[in-house]
């Protein structure tokens, strides 16, 4: 059964990255670039088609990856395509045949217009609209799939899923198990006013007003913040041990998630803010890893992602209409990144070409990324190594 999911996982990724190069691709074909190729995978072929304008589509062996290749886009490019130095060669021996001006004067044109054309021929505005396009994308693919999410698996709510014994007496007063919390001392609690935003800066002590919905009727309740810690008949204080070997203390009562039908209007409504705020939720995360508050190994490269996608999958098939906008959103924020070999740092050294007036030389640039390129496959193959060995240990 978990094989099934990983494929499924596996084709979810491809999907994405799939998303991110059309993005490109549209943007490309929009603003006139020449377009070599559009493949979905890396590594051989397995199947490959050229359209009439030239361009090549082509699936390949590893699911992990894909690319949409400009003409004229790095330094390397007559090394991947060999057949355009011969072309070159031909312009060039035309050029140097005086008998024939006819055809020295259409081969120039020919070749003035295939420049044109170009990658780094084009003017920078554009070329950074086409290296952000694969990114946007994302994140707009994220609004849809937040969309399809609300809609097949409802609106969330915060419901009392427990109500425990409490020493004092009124601690737990009026509440009962099942209210759905509609507001903490004013601020709404919906699918997207979340519980955590609405207990924001609150701390142990605090008095809270929660106005619940309980059937039809709405319950006003006062209680405050603080740990509970239940008894044994003995009179001992019962609680469990954590891993850091801390106790665990339950609270007065326990909110748990509840999913209810949400009509298409809800979906409408909360797809962007939804996206927004895993967008949020996703640049903190970052920022919380480069200040060492998330330790790298609670960060997954491709093998341990497709691995927690299947295993969530496995638990609920729901969980992954819920990472569909959340991986689509990540994918497009991390390409953004000024981040050598991604799109990001891509836009950064083309803004840098457009305030000085001259590129910077190819070659300097193409080995900046292909370094990148290297260190960010090294470090994800790390991260699915050490979290691997720490699964086993």
């Amino acid at each position: 059964m978990k094989l099934l999911y990983i494929i499924i996982a596996l084709l979810i990724l491809l999907l994405m990255i799939t998303i991110h190069e059309f993005g490109h691709y549209i943007a490309g074909k929009i603003l006139g670039f020449k377009i070599d190729e559009f493949s979905i995978g890396f590594g051989p072929k397995l199947f490959s088609k050229k359209k009439k304008n030239g361009e090549v589509f082509s699936i390949r062996v590893l699911p992990l990856g894909g690319f949409c290749a400009f003409a004229g886009e790095t330094e390397e490019e007559n090394i991947l395509a060999p057949e355009k130095l011969k072309k070159e060669e031909v312009f060039s021996e035309a050029k140097e045949d005086s008998q024939s001006e006819t055809l020295h004067s259409e081969t120039a044109q020919t070749e003035e217009q295939e420049r044109g054309k170009k990658f780094t021929d084009q003017p920078p505005w554009k070329r950074i609209i086409v290296l952000m396009a694969g990114g946007v994308f994302n994140i707009l693919s994220a609004v849809i799939f937040a969309f399809i999410f609300i809609v097949a698996a409802g609106s969330g709510s915060a419901n009392i899923a427990t109500v425990y014994d409490s020493a004092e007496p009124g601690y737990t007063y009026n509440i009962e198990q099942g209210d759905k919390i509609i507001s903490i001392d004013g601020k709404k609690v919906d699918f997207y006013h979340t519980l955590s935003k609405a207990l924001d800066g609150k701390k142990e002590g605090d008095t809270l007003t929660i106005v619940v919905l309980r059937g039809s009727e709405e319950v006003t309740i006062t209680t405050q913040i603080r740990k509970y810690i239940p008894v044994d008949n003995e009179g001992n204080p019962a609680y469990s041990i954590g891993e850091d070997g801390n106790p665990i203390y339950p609270v007065g009562m326990g909110v748990g998630l509840m999913y209810d039908h949400a009509t298409v209007g809800d979906a409408f409504k909360y797809c962007v803010p939804y996206t927004a705020e895993l967008s949020w939720l996703i640049l903190g995360t970052f920022g919380d890893l480069i200040v060492g508050k998330v330790p790298l190994n609670q960060v997954s490269g491709p093998i341990g992602t497709v691995n927690q996608m299947a295993n969530l999958g496995m638990e609920n098939w729901a969980y992954l209409l819920l990472l569909l906008p959340l991986i689509a959103a990540n994918l497009g924020i991390f390409n953004l990144f000024p981040i050598p070999a991604l799109d990001g740092a891509k836009v950064v050294f083309t803004i840098v070409e457009w305030i000085r007036g001259k590129p910077i030389n190819q070659k300097v640039e193409a080995m900046i990324h292909f370094v990148g390129l290297i260190v960010l496959f090294s470090l994800v193959m790390i991260l699915d190594v050490v979290n691997i060995i720490i699964s086993l240990l």
